[in-house]
């Protein structure tokens, strides 16, 4: 019997061990949205998917669809992010995101508009030199806040990104923040333009993550 092969790039937000040596991941897909995949054998020392499928990286990856779930039959490393793998906080604020995606995205479905969003978060984050902006607090709670070492700048990108996921989803209306909403475009002149409404913002996040009940 032969199965259809589905070829696309995808970002890997989280994973289990699943049996002696397979690995379940949640996969936010290009061209299909969330899915739910095995690996088998990546666990072995031999696997060459092993290194591939690192919880946050980005990968082209080949799917097939199971009865249950799908299953990765091959992957390849699509973009490499040295800086932000490197620096904590960096890593912290691309988790973070991820989480919230993986926590709010129900099922597959296309969602192009939200993948730029985090491929342009990640891209933002590998570029931007050290913010020089006073520290402040960031004051968020999803799902929690990350102290009064974070940077303004940061601050504004961790709310703008999580604004934008519930634009994305459907639980925020966007009324008022539309100037802040093309996909996947992130610079330091529309966070400084941001933070000038953050907080303003961050009561309507927080109330749209406790209706989500998720």
């Amino acid at each position: 019997m032969s199965y259809h092969i589905y070829h696309t790039r995808g970002i890997i937000l989280g994973s289990v061990p699943v049996g002696e040596s397979n690995r379940f991941y949640k996969i936010f897909t290009e061209e299909l949205g969330l899915v739910g995949a095995t690996a088998q054998s990546v666990r072995e020392g031999k696997s060459k998917l092993r290194y591939t499928l690192q919880d946050l990286s980005f990968a082209s990856v080949d799917l097939v669809r199971g009865k249950e779930v799908w299953r990765v039959t091959s992957a390849g490393e699509w973009r490499a992010f040295p800086v932000i793998k490197g620096d904590a906080l960096r890593l912290k604020l691309f988790a973070r995101a991820c989480s919230l995606v993986s926590r709010l995205l129900q099922g597959e479905g296309r969602e192009q508009e939200l993948f730029a969003d985090i491929v342009g978060m990640a891209d933002f984050l590998e570029s931007c030199a050290t913010p020089e902006h006073p520290l402040s607090n960031l004051g968020v709670s999803f799902p929690s806040t990350l102290g009064n070492e974070t940077p303004k700048l940061l601050a504004a990108l961790e709310v703008l990104v999580a604004l934008r996921v519930l634009v994305r989803l459907g639980y925020l209306d966007p009324e008022g923040y539309e100037k802040f909403l093309e996909p996947g475009a992130y610079s330091r002149e529309i966070l400084e333009e941001f933070e000038v409404v953050r907080v303003k913002a961050l009561p309507k996040i927080n109330e749209a993550l406790r209706s989500s009940h998720l």
